[in-house]
């Protein structure tokens, strides 16, 4: 605002000052060398008497002439002599050299006068410009800079600076509190939502992995249906983990507690829960872990995006080969389907989209819990097309 200020009195002073150097000029002109000018023509004429000359002029020829003005050539000159401010207008007749001369040291004086008048209100212009930008900047930028800082510190409500001013920094202020508020009130429905519906999942969950576990003694002697009860236990366990894992995202990021997590042995144990999805297609998960790599992070929370990221490669992959890579910074998992549509890219990460396009493939939310994990984590989801044409999706995490 100050640089506003000042620039636009710099402009203002500018075009005054070009004005006023152009008028004095066209006086100097018109005034001066015009009247001169004529005075020339009338000496030449004849119409002069010696008693008629103007007074304020001076006329002189030939010898007369002092040798600064011997010098000159015809036309109009300005000059200083003895001290004075002359005018003088050179003219050439019968071979012979004669001037007009106008002593105009008055004028010359009140030009100067002038200059310094227009330079000082330029310069105080300026100076004026700068204490009322800077007393601008004081009423209306400060405040709305406290303000901004005291947004950026998320104060609590009712502590925002301005919410009683009656101006539009009073009614920016309140605007932002009640959106605050909102958002704050919508936040916390949220996560007593999920809090909530985790909850209440857990009796069910309990219920069902208790059959699971009694049905289990009682078919030990029928090898097929042992089978099928065993993946009814262990998909009720980790639907129980998962509801956990709702619990850790419904919480502030701050409050949540990082406990060293072996991401190989993670790895492993998704890829297997992710067997079931292959039957009946000719492919494979290849699981590429040269050593362990041990993070801090919340291991239901890795094992989500892991889960998802690698069910998505099941479903959309029909052969080949599915393949999972750890190393010190990053878990990639890369597949050769048909890769991502153009549309669908740009908004991958948004809730409700397909990653295939058709809706009939899954509820459009696992990549977005993907996103929100990570997010929760303080790790980086990223996607690219596969060399395979595929797709090949990276969870970065800070190295340990």
């Amino acid at each position: 605002m100050v640089a506003a200020y000042v620039l636009l009195a710099f402009i203002i002073g500018s075009v005054f000052a070009s004005s006023a150097f152009f008028v004095i000029a066209e006086i100097e002109n018109h005034l001066i060398e015009q009247r001169l000018a004529h005075a020339a023509d009338t000496w030449e004429a004849g119409a002069y008497q010696s008693t008629q000359q103007p007074t304020d002029l001076g006329f002189l020829a030939g010898t007369q002439l002092p040798p600064a003005l011997q010098k000159l050539g015809p036309g109009a000159h300005e000059l200083r002599l003895n001290g004075r401010a002359l005018h003088v207008l050179i003219r050439e007749a019968d071979g012979q050299h004669y001037a007009v001369i106008d002593d105009q040291s008055d004028f010359e004086a009140i030009e100067s006068l002038t200059y310094l008048a227009l330079s000082v209100a330029f310069i105080g212009g300026i100076a004026l410009a700068l204490l009322i930008g800077r007393a601008s900047a004081s009423r209306v930028i400060l405040p709305l800079t406290n303000l901004a800082s005291a947004v950026e510190a998320r104060q609590d409500e009712g502590t925002l600076p301005g919410l009683d001013a009656r101006d539009e920094i009073g009614v920016l202020a309140r605007a932002i509190e009640d959106r605050t508020n909102q958002l704050s009130l919508a936040l916390q429905r949220e996560r007593w939502f999920t809090a909530d519906v985790s909850h209440e999942l857990r009796t069910p969950l309990t219920i069902m992995l208790g059959a699971a576990e009694v049905l289990a003694r009682r078919l030990k002697d029928q090898p097929e249906l042992l089978l099928m009860t065993e993946r009814i236990r262990r998909n009720a366990s980790d639907t129980a983990q998962q509801v956990a894992a709702l619990l850790q995202l419904a919480r502030a990021p701050e409050r949540g507690s990082l406990i060293p997590v072996p991401l190989r042995q993670l790895i492993e144990h998704e890829v297997e829960r992710c067997q079931p999805l292959l039957r009946d297609k000719p492919m494979t998960i290849e699981v590429v872990a040269p050593e362990e790599i041990t993070v801090p992070a919340i291991p239901d929370l890795v094992a989500i995006a892991v889960g998802n990221l690698l069910r998505n490669a099941c479903l959309h992959t029909e052969q080949g080969v599915i393949t999972v890579r750890l190393d010190a910074n990053a878990i990639s998992i890369e597949d050769n389907g048909p890769g991502l549509p153009e549309a669908v890219k740009a908004r991958l990460f948004n809730r409700f989209v397909h990653s295939g396009g058709d809706a009939s493939n899954g509820s459009g939310l696992g990549l977005s819990i993907v996103k929100r994990v990570v997010n929760h984590l303080g790790w980086t989801v990223l996607h690219k097309q596969s060399p395979a044409g595929g797709s090949q999706f990276s969870l970065q995490f800070p190295s340990a």
